[in-house]
Formats: C-alpha cells, structure tokens, sequence
C-alpha cells in the first residue's frame, strides 16, 4: 500500500500554490505542517482525488493516476476542513449514504458507524438532523464517514479544530488506531502532540515539501 506524490504543482490563476511536491506516504501518520496558505490542504485534495494537479503525477500501488483513480478512492477516506453537510439527513442517514458510497452492506455499516460515533461521543445524537448539530459536532462527523470503511489512505484537513480536549483525545485515537495499518496524512494545530507518534513530518512551504527533524 504505497501511496507517491511526484513534482506536484497547483496554481489558482496566477497564484502558485504548489510547485514541486514530491513525497512518498507510508503506513502511518503522516503530518503536514507549515504556514497558513502554504498549500497543506490544497495538497490534501489533490491526494483524495478532490482536486487534479497541473502537473506531476500521484501513484498508488505503483500506478500513476487517472489510471489508478478508482482504486485509490475504493479504499480512501477524506475529511476536508469544510465540507456541506446536508442539513435534512439524520447523521444516521448520512452515515448510510457515505457507507453505500464505499461499498459496504446496510448491517456493516450501521454497526460500523454507531461503534465510530460512540468513540467520538455522537452516539446519542445519531438520530438527530444535521441541521441541529453544532460546529464541534459537525466536525466529529465529517472524520467518522471519513473511517468508515477502513480505508488505507486516510486524508483529514485539521479534524480537531472546534473541539474541545476531550474530543480531540477520541479523534487523536481514532486516527492512531487506523495509522497500524494505513496511510493516515494529516494537518493540524495540535501536531506538536501528536509529533512523537507520526512516521514523518512534513513541512509544506515555498511550494515543496521538506520532512522535518
């Protein structure tokens, strides 16, 4: 399960964001640090598929994509830092819908989300609309349909912003749980905590990036 970026390069009109990003990605976590607007989630994206480069090539498994693009989101999570949630579904029926995205049986999947939501404390809101969840709550599900499924490659863009201590413990758990067998390749504010448990740490600045210590 290897997951590559080559000379990654993105630009927004004028505006260079990404320039030469080369990275390889192993079982583990993965952290990306550096400045705001450096190009941390914008080289998320580009890795769950969200977006495409303007040039370089990301591999999986030894294929470069658009070849490999189906297979690599057949085993991927992504939890973006914003996201539309939609407001009339129950998270339950949320659940459900992302879980028929990836695959899994209607049994699989509701008791795998009611064990994902009960570590990160949702349990009891799991039949409640969306419309009503707070912006702490809100976040704690975009990373629970993000496992679900047990992907290989997990993507998550500051999954602990909004939360308070005891919510960023259950996510920080959740997320070492799957980085024993995953590809886990995250940004956040708290990477000073979690820095003693990553495989490597990435800087993102100047448009490429450097591993750090």
């Amino acid at each position: 399960m290897t997951l590559e970026a080559r000379s990654l390069a993105r630009s927004f009109g004028r505006k260079k964001v990404l320039e030469d990003v080369s990275a390889t990605f192993p079982i583990g976590l993965t952290l990306l640090t550096g400045p705001s607007g450096a190009g941390k989630s914008t080289l998320l994206r580009l890795l769950a598929t969200a977006d495409k480069p303007n040039s370089g090539e990301i591999i999986w498994q030894g294929q470069p994509l658009p070849a490999a693009r189906r297979a690599l989101r057949q085993t991927l999570g992504y939890a973006p830092q914003a996201v539309d949630l939609p407001e009339d579904l129950t998270a339950r029926e949320f659940g459900l819908h992302i879980a028929s995205l990836k695959g899994l049986s209607r049994s699989d999947a509701d008791a795998q989300f009611a064990g994902i939501l009960e570590a990160l404390g949702l349990l009891p809101d799991i039949d409640r609309r969306i419309q009503g969840y707070s912006g702490g709550m809100r976040r704690r599900l975009i990373t629970a349909q993000a496992l679900m499924g047990d992907p290989q490659v997990l993507t998550l863009d500051e999954p602990t912003a909004e939360l308070d201590s005891e919510s960023a413990a259950a996510v920080h758990g959740l997320v070492m749980e799957r980085a024993a067998t995953a590809s886990v390749i995250m940004t956040t504010h708290l990477g000073e905590q979690l820095a003693p448990q990553a495989v490597q740490n990435l800087r993102i600045a100047d448009g490429k990036a450097q591993p750090v210590g």
